[in-house]
């Protein structure tokens, strides 16, 4: 008989709950989130008080409601959630609700991680989690449990890739960490490529002291480690020789050096006076983005524009004319609609620009694994939002001539 009392209890509670929500949800558009929220917690409450006073009941027990009194949730969005919370006259009642609103430690947990991955330091991550919450968490806990990261960053360095990448964008940024007993600026290696289905995924992630051909031929002997067979473009800055260690790992690939970064270093070569022009002959040279453009008229644009300044700048000639020059070109091998995509990095530039604002407060990292970690976290939830979420169509039409 017990047993069919408690579940007649439960069913009533249900009801009640399930008619209370379906109220609210109407009223929903009078009213905002985040009174939603507190007129849901505040009826769950009541139909737990409702509940406790019939079981005191059926044991032979009294007690009655006695109002309630207010309390102060902590939230993100505002200073503070008001919430009435019922109480009894004579018995200590505490609803379970309650309870439920306080963040368990593995909550507070992921809170941490989630903040310290948006670019918070350490000491900002425990001042928010102590002024939002009451919460005490140290500035060491904060960096303990950034070596969660690292457990996920190695299981990712474990998993195979895909065998087919149309294209793989490589590039470094400078980030300042501790190696040893000193802090200096060492080069991050980025590599991403464009897969089959034209959805773009992180292919590796690593850090040296120096950048150099070798040190890219490192990652890239990754790739094929990690089950890359086959690449059809890689398109990286003009690290000396890197050609050498592309065509050694990707036999059939075409390697792309990026335009952008080489105008910057040709108009570096040049007096102010004279930037503006230089610039706009050397945009001529290589806008090469409709269908008539071809290889021939490319280098026909090259040598007039070598002619013309290199008369006054003798350094231009030395930089554009030598025999890395096709790898400026090689974009033009490939469909007009992805070239403007594929003749420099600057497809990553908006993957850059989230990394420099979240390290921009932390200013130095104590050790490189715990940068690569940090940094691992970032691109892969930047991976989710943008790069898997939405291919480039672009590429459906991707084909290379010979």
């Amino acid at each position: 008989m017990e047993n069919l009392t408690t579940t007649q209890q439960q069913n009533k509670v249900n009801s009640l709950l399930l008619a209370g929500l379906k109220n609210l949800r109407q009223g929903l558009t009078s009213l905002s989130l985040e009174q939603f929220v507190i007129n849901t917690l505040e009826l769950l409450m009541i139909l737990e008080r409702d509940e406790y006073l019939q079981t005191l009941k059926l044991n032979n027990s009294y007690d009655k409601g006695n109002g309630s009194y207010l309390r102060s949730f902590k939230s993100l969005s505002q200073n503070a959630l008001l919430i009435h919370i019922p109480r009894t006259r004579y018995t200590d009642f505490k609803p379970f609700v309650v309870e439920f609103l306080k963040y368990s430690q593995e909550q507070i947990n992921e809170l941490v991680l989630t903040l310290y991955t948006k670019g918070l330091t350490t000491r900002d991550v425990s001042d928010v989690l102590k002024n939002f919450f009451g919460e005490s968490v140290s500035y060491s806990q904060v960096s303990n449990l950034a070596e969660r990261f690292h457990e996920l960053r190695l299981a990712w360095e474990n998993s195979l890739l895909e065998s087919y990448y149309k294209v793989i964008y490589c590039d470094a940024m400078y980030i300042t960490v501790k190696r040893g007993d000193s802090y200096s600026k060492e080069p991050v290696h980025i590599i991403y490529g464009v897969r089959q289905d034209n959805k773009r995924e992180l292919l590796d992630l690593s850090i040296n002291p120096t950048e150099s051909s070798t040190s890219w031929a490192g990652s890239i002997a990754k790739l094929k480690q990690r089950g890359v067979e086959r690449v059809d473009l890689i398109v990286a800055d003009g690290i000396k020789e890197l050609e050498g260690e592309i065509h050694q790992a990707f036999p059939g690939a075409k390697f792309q050096k990026c335009v952008v970064h080489k105008m910057r270093s040709i108009l570096n070569k040049v007096r102010p006076k004279d930037k503006q022009e230089v610039a706009k002959d050397l945009k001529h040279v290589f806008d090469n983005f409709d269908k008539d453009s071809n290889l021939e008229e490319a280098n026909k644009k090259l040598e007039a524009f070598v002619a013309h300044w290199g008369k006054l700048y003798p350094d231009i000639k030395n930089s554009l004319i030598n025999d890395t020059t096709e790898y400026y070109f090689s974009y033009i091998n490939f469909p007009t609609s992805v070239r403007r995509m594929v003749y420099s990095t600057n497809a990553i530039e908006s993957l850059n620009k989230k990394l420099r604002k979240a390290t921009k407060n932390k200013q130095s990292f104590d050790k490189p694994e715990r940068l690569l970690d940090y940094l691992f976290m970032i691109i892969k939830e930047f991976e989710a939002e943008n790069w898997m979420k939405y291919p480039i169509h672009r590429f459906n039409d991707w084909t290379q001539s010979n």
